[in-house]
């Protein structure tokens, strides 16, 4: 009798603990939803800086949400991690600035740009300033490609470049097995 007592005691417990953990799930879930990041924050509560001045001939990395949205139209994504012309090309903001650029050439339509207007395309998106530091060959499908650029040092907050140098950037070549090309551009890199 007491081993059925003591059974039926820890089944309760193990049900009811059960149950608490799902509301806890249900709760971080909840939080995610109802707690923005930072760049949310900052784009509902701060100015963004004067975007009148372009550092690239087309906008692309260091140009402010503002700029993106003028030259690209509606943000498919939030105000952290923009989407724009559908799935083509995503940019991940901090402190109101692109630190982060992806161009997924398999959603745009058309064929993949040759070499040259690859080339014509990232060099249209970099700063116009931007000093070519070393390329390094990872294989066959990736190229990385380190630049420095004194306009980006002055427009993108110090901290954006993590433990790189402020004003490296790198942009990534990358080819998948199905020869769809993306190309990311991204603050910080080579010391």
């Amino acid at each position: 009798m007491k081993r059925m007592l003591s059974l039926a005691i820890m089944f309760i417990l193990f049900s009811f603990l059960s149950a608490c953990s799902a509301d806890e799930k249900k709760i971080v879930i909840m939080e995610d939803l109802n707690n923005p990041s930072r760049e949310e924050i900052r784009a509902k509560t701060q100015h963004q800086p004067n975007s009148d001045k372009k550092i690239s001939k087309e906008i692309g990395i260091g140009a402010t949400r503002e700029q993106f949205e003028q030259a690209y139209g509606e943000n498919y994504g939030d105000q952290e991690i923009a989407r724009y012309q559908n799935e083509f090309m995503i940019v991940t903001y901090e402190s109101h600035r692109a630190v982060n650029v992806q161009y997924q050439f398999a959603y745009k339509p058309g064929d993949n740009p040759t070499m040259d207007e690859l080339e014509a395309f990232i060099t249209d998106r970099i700063p116009s300033d931007a000093v070519e530091l070393k390329r390094v060959n990872k294989d066959t499908t990736q190229e990385v490609i380190h630049y420095h650029s004194n306009a980006l040092k002055k427009h993108i907050a110090k901290h954006s470049f993590r433990e790189g140098e402020p004003g490296n950037f790198v942009v990534i070549l990358n080819k998948n097995d199905q020869g769809d090309l993306s190309v990311t551009i991204a603050v910080g890199g080579h010391n």
